[in-house]
């Protein structure tokens, strides 16, 4: 059995879902606020991710490339 998705609700809070008919209108512009600033606090928490993998991705290749060069570092003393 599906749940059937409410579009009046305007925010949950502490549980509690509220409906425009709920609010003033100082509330609904508070809600409003609140719901961007939960979608941008979202969005942020995904970049940070992105960042975290891509930071550790980038600090892997840097120990192979680091790898590479101190191979080829000790084949020319070896060479000497």
């Amino acid at each position: 059995m599906s749940e059937e998705v409410n579009n009046d609700v305007i925010i949950n809070f502490n549980g509690r879902e509220y409906k425009a008919e709920d609010l003033s209108e100082d509330q609904a512009n508070i809600a409003a606020k609140l719901n961007v600033a939960q979608r941008k606090l979202q969005s942020l928490q995904a970049a940070y991710e992105d960042y975290v993998i891509t930071s550790e991705y980038r600090e892997m290749q840097v120990k192979a490339f680091a790898e590479t060069v101190e191979e080829e570092e000790a084949e020319v003393i070896e060479e000497e």
